[in-house]
């Protein structure tokens, strides 16, 4: 067997794991049943493709086949975009996470409702992909999923809460 074609069926071997990992956690059924269809498809190329092998080669292809997996990784760690004046402006992951954290800070002090669809910040995390923070899975109408709880209260920037502050002993 070549090796492009031993690679190709590891490949294989590793989607279809991934589809099962896959399979288990979605809970939209017509996603599911997609799922189930593309793993199905894909245990049937590597039917015929170990069938053509002989005894020995497909030993070789079980064996490697189990011990192979997916790595997903992300290597973009810097934001890219144009300022209001065209100029070209890079920010890392680690200092948009950063500004991100202050911004939840002020979160803190909104006082919900209407105004949470509007939110320039919320919109911002969602525009940008963070997940710094969203303490809320499903939120009521309403509720921002960026908040911890829906008590308005000033938190300084070292994480205080400006109550307990300036509380007397």
């Amino acid at each position: 067997m070549a090796y492009n074609e031993l690679k190709q069926l590891m490949w294989l071997s590793a989607f279809v794991q991934a589809m099962e990992t896959i399979i288990e956690t979605t809970t939209v059924p017509e996603w599911t049943w997609r799922f189930k269809t593309i793993r199905t498809h894909l245990k049937k190329i590597i039917a015929e493709r170990q069938a053509a092998l002989d005894p020995k080669e497909e030993q070789k292809v079980v064996r490697r086949a189990k011990n192979t997996g997916i790595k997903v990784y992300s290597y973009d760690d810097a934001r890219v975009d144009k300022d209001d004046y065209g100029r070209q402006v890079t920010v890392t992951l680690e200092d948009l996470l950063t500004l991100a954290d202050a911004a939840l800070l002020e979160c803190q002090s909104c006082p919900q409702g209407d105004c949470v669809k509007d939110c320039e910040y919320r919109l911002a995390f969602h525009r940008l992909g963070l997940q710094c923070g969203a303490y809320r899975e499903n939120p009521a109408p309403g509720e921002c999923e960026f908040r911890r709880d829906n008590v308005q209260y000033n938190i300084t920037p070292q994480h205080k809460r400006m109550d307990e502050m300036y509380q007397m002993p």
